[in-house]
């Protein structure tokens, strides 16, 4: 009898596994603001402080696991920054900070309905950045290159945070519209002791067709005929 109950469960669990949320490939074009908290020093430059509006471009897989659950690896190019106004208590001038970066972001998604919760981990690699600093009439403008290390006055190669937010999801017969928003959560110091971190909000709007195969469809189809085949064998024993 016990062995029937726990067969009864496993094949319960199962069944609902296999109504799973389809698989998309997302593409992502978009043009989005990022920003840079400056920690200690974020209050004094609340009226100096201002978003950067860059490209970011990259693929988003949905892998459904359930029918309300999916995980969903991220690969992005983005153009993050901040501006700071003239006369600010850092750097005294108008200054545009750039990062050219990789997001590598693995989310887990909680489907109800067509609005979905999700929240992950990301993993940012900075490729390269610039700063580009107006002149004022006092100090003199000029566009440098930003260095990468690991010491003060250098900035950091790597990245890393949470993402977390919620969108919604327009269905179509053979594709979807995604309309996402996201909150980006950078744990690191990316100054290197100069307190900057990349924290914002943003909006997506990802253009999806449906994967033609689930990479764990096959792992589940071959796990119900095991048990199937397990459930036959304590009925017919002699078999």
């Amino acid at each position: 009898m016990k062995k029937q109950l726990v067969i009864f469960i496993t094949m319960s669990v199962l069944a609902g596994k296999s109504l799973a949320q389809e698989t998309f490939m997302d593409v992502v074009i978009n043009y989005t603001p990022t920003s840079i908290n400056y920690g200690d020093n974020n209050k004094a430059l609340k009226d100096f402080k201002k978003g950067y509006w860059g490209l970011q471009a990259g693929a988003s897989f949905q892998a459904g696991i359930s029918e309300y659950f999916s995980l969903v690896p991220e690969l992005y190019f983005v153009m993050k920054g901040g501006r700071l106004d003239n006369n600010n208590p850092i750097t005294g001038q108008e200054t545009k900070i750039r990062f050219n970066t990789l997001d590598l972001p693995v989310m887990a998604r909680l489907h109800l309905c067509n609005l979905y919760v999700n929240a992950g981990p990301v993993i940012s690699y900075n490729l390269d950045g610039r700063i580009k600093t107006e002149s004022n009439g006092t100090l003199s403008g000029e566009k440098t290159k930003m260095e990468f290390g690991s010491h003060y006055g250098t900035y950091s190669r790597w990245d890393a945070g949470l993402q977390f937010g919620m969108g919604y999801e327009f269905k179509f017969k053979k594709s979807r519209l995604l309309l996402d928003l996201r909150y980006h959560y950078g744990m690191v110091d990316i100054g290197n002791g100069a307190d900057m971190y990349n924290r914002y909000f943003n909006m997506n709007i990802l253009l999806s067709k449906k994967w033609k195969t689930n990479p764990l469809g096959k792992k589940k189809r071959q796990d119900m005929a095991f048990w199937e085949a397990y459930d036959q064998n304590l009925e017919n024993p002699i078999n």
